[in-house]
């Protein structure tokens, strides 16, 4: 069975408004996915000679073999096989495509926008038009087919599709809005630049359903490095409206592995937010944080300050982290002081517990135990260990003083008779 995915491998999209192949955030030129194929069904089995008499009304019936059974094939089905077509009658079929979808029979239509995605990777001519007027048809069906198709053929034509997103998203039918959203969703996978500008714009609304709706998309293009993703999240986590902070707190967490330092300065905000929802998002993010990098010293250290349990209790528990143990016991002293919950107090009495001083026996001697023993290979060179040197400076220091004894000053006898003055006392001696 021959479909649109099997001419894929060597076909490369381009922009229908530039001309220019399809470009990813990196720079390399963006194929469409296998996956990016229509559903199998019965009209995979009309043969090629005969989809384009069958789609423009040629032929009413046709009868095929599908999964061992007889089917009888319909114009609306002959449509939905159009994207088979290729190569030299791909005009052709663009042609009926175009009659399907403005067609008075909405089965057509429906048939039409199943086939747009796939037909526009070779010719987008007033293909998108139509599906911008379907999207207002008066048929609820032909409604839903549409909104499935935006959905489908967003990632793949951001540009060409812009406009009716940014329409469709701000509509007043709510599954319209929802349609909207998650094509939003599927072009913030593929291209998170075009994403970072529609969630610019919606979180300037004044609705909040619209900037939530925007704020959503932000957890999933955390692992994007851009300036303006952070700006947003920035901005998000200031927004009045909890939604929109709780969607943006989320998207830390992710954000903690690609941009630290950004992170931390998010932390700031989201910390001390007022919802709980957020806070802990934050607590999150903070534990695949570095806790010995200045921001966020400070950060744990009036976070074990904070009015919310769970953070004061988590910041203090890193104290012995970011802190030598004198600091952690000053801090631990002055923090009990204010402190009411009885687990977290608990830990602070824990923490300003000097082991050398008031800890076990075992605790105590660990202190005062002896270094040990360094072995040294026979003949080696090495210079002995510091222990061994203080031991032996300290063996020098308790031998006996060899600086000699200061010079006795002479007499006036021996200064004036010198060396021959004789007092008379040798004999007695």
């Amino acid at each position: 069975m021959y479909t649109v995915g099997d001419c894929m491998k060597d076909y490369i999209a381009r922009d229908p408004k530039t001309g220019k192949p399809l470009r990813t955030s990196w720079g390399r030129r963006r194929q469409p996915d296998l996956a990016y194929k229509p559903a199998e069904g019965a009209w995979d089995s009309i043969p090629l000679d005969r989809i384009l008499p069958l789609a423009r009304g040629e032929i009413d019936l046709l009868p095929v073999y599908w999964r061992d059974k007889e089917r009888l094939m319909r114009q609306s089905d002959a449509v939905r096989a159009l994207p088979r077509i290729r190569g030299r009658d791909h005009l052709e079929a663009h042609s009926a495509l175009e009659t399907a979808l403005g067609s008075l029979d909405p089965r057509l239509r429906i048939a039409g926008l199943f086939s747009l995605p796939y037909c526009a990777l070779l010719h987008t001519e007033n293909l998108f038009e139509h599906l911008h007027e379907l999207l207002d048809d008066i048929d609820d069906d032909v409604q839903k087919a549409a909104q499935k198709c935006l959905i489908t053929v967003a990632p793949v034509f951001p540009s060409v599709t812009e406009e009716t997103l940014r329409r469709e998203v701000r509509h007043e039918v709510k599954s319209r809005r929802n349609s909207a959203a998650e094509a939003l969703k599927q072009v913030a996978d593929s291209w998170p630049e075009v994403a970072e500008l529609h969630i610019d714009e919606l979180i300037r609304e004044e609705e909040v359903e619209l900037r939530g709706m925007a704020a959503a998309l932000l957890p999933r293009l955390a692992k994007h490095k851009s300036a303006t993703l952070w700006d947003l999240i920035g901005w998000c986590l200031q927004d009045e409206a909890v939604i929109v902070r709780r969607h943006a707190a989320r998207a830390l967490s992710p954000l903690a592995a690609h941009a630290p330092k950004v992170t931390q300065i998010a932390l700031e905000i989201a910390f001390f937010d007022d919802d709980d929802a957020v806070r802990n998002s934050a607590l999150k993010a903070s534990k695949k944080l570095d806790p010995n990098s200045f921001r966020m010293q400070r950060l744990i250290t009036d976070g074990t300050r904070h009015s919310d349990r769970n953070i004061r209790l988590s910041c203090i528990k890193m104290l012995p982290v970011i802190m030598v143990d004198a600091e952690v016991r000053i801090q631990a002293t002055e923090l009990l002081e204010q402190e009411t919950d009885s687990e977290i107090r608990s830990l602070l009495e824990e923490l300003m517990i000097d082991e050398s001083l008031e800890g076990t026996e075992d605790e105590k001697n660990a202190f005062l135990a002896p270094a040990e023993k360094v072995e040294m290979d026979e003949g080696s060179l090495a210079v002995p260990p510091p222990v061994v040197q203080q031991t032996v400076k300290e063996e020098e220091s308790n031998a006996p003083s060899q600086v000699p004894d200061p010079v006795r000053r002479p007499t006036q006898d021996e200064i004036f008779y010198g060396d021959d003055f004789d007092d008379g006392t040798d004999g007695l001696l």
